[in-house]
């Protein structure tokens, strides 16, 4: 079917901008966020600490949950304090197999290798767990309280950085700054809701399950895991934007 509108083609173009405006932009909309979660995160964790304590307490009452304070970042940082349930052999001993299993299994695969590295990566540190345990079961490095500790400040610490990362990504695209300022607030808005229901899931898993599954819970599922949202919420701007523009030659520039 024979086009009747044929666009700018997109090869050896790039997008104009001085570098000195996008500086200046960044440290007036991405800098002033990220200091507000630098002095205001203690808020709140406060709160994601306490929801996530009520709706472990609401499965099983007679656990017991306390919310901690501790100094992070020259504020306070809350997150719950809670034990972890000690696998047993059989849990170590059926992990160990498995995972010894689906890494050989991995390794003879053909097709998928990207995926196969990242899911033999994976199945490693269960691997791991399995052979920290049969050998030392009493003397596991941190305890569920630590995991819960450490979860918090990673999280605290990708809030700070997703202002900086997506100024860096929007700012220099053309479009009105107001809405790039609504979306890394969206942005940061999703990443505390997704932060409290995992925190939660993380929690009762290490608690009705066992202390075994925390490094694979952390690495698989942890604040890693946010950079998927991230990319997610950018892609979606750039999409709708790249079919604004399309037609627009004035607001690209020839790269040679």
């Amino acid at each position: 079917m024979p086009k009747t509108l044929i666009y700018y083609h997109r090869s050896y173009r790039k997008i104009t901008g001085s570098g000195r405006v996008f500086l200046g932009l960044l440290m007036a909309t991405s800098l002033p966020l990220s200091m507000l979660i630098l002095f205001f995160h203690s808020d709140v964790t406060a709160w994601v600490s306490v929801a996530t304590k009520a709706a472990l307490a609401s499965y099983n009452p007679s656990w017991s949950i306390e919310v901690v304070e501790k100094t992070f970042l020259w504020n306070k940082m809350s997150f719950v304090s809670i034990s972890g349930k000690i696998p047993s052999e059989l849990t170590i001993a059926a992990n160990g197999f498995l995972s010894l299993l689906m890494i050989v299994l991995l390794l003879l695969t053909r097709k998928g290798k990207n995926i196969a590295v990242y899911f033999i990566f994976l199945f490693g540190f269960n691997l791991a767990s399995a052979l920290f345990f049969s050998a030392f079961p009493g003397d596991f490095p941190y305890t569920a309280a630590e995991f819960s500790e450490l979860y918090m400040k990673a999280q605290i610490s990708m809030w700070l950085f997703i202002p900086i990362i997506l100024g860096m990504a929007f700012l220099p695209l053309p479009g009105s700054l107001a809405t790039k300022i609504l979306l890394i607030l969206a942005t940061l808005s999703y990443s505390v809701g997704f932060c409290t229901l995992r925190y939660i899931i993380f929690l009762f898993i290490i608690k009705e399950y066992s202390i075994f599954y925390m490094a694979l819970l952390f690495f698989a599922f942890g604040p890693l895991i946010d950079f998927v949202y991230i990319v997610g919420f950018y892609s979606v701007y750039n999409r709708r934007l790249a079919i604004q523009l399309k037609g627009s030659a004035s607001v690209w520039k020839w790269s040679y």
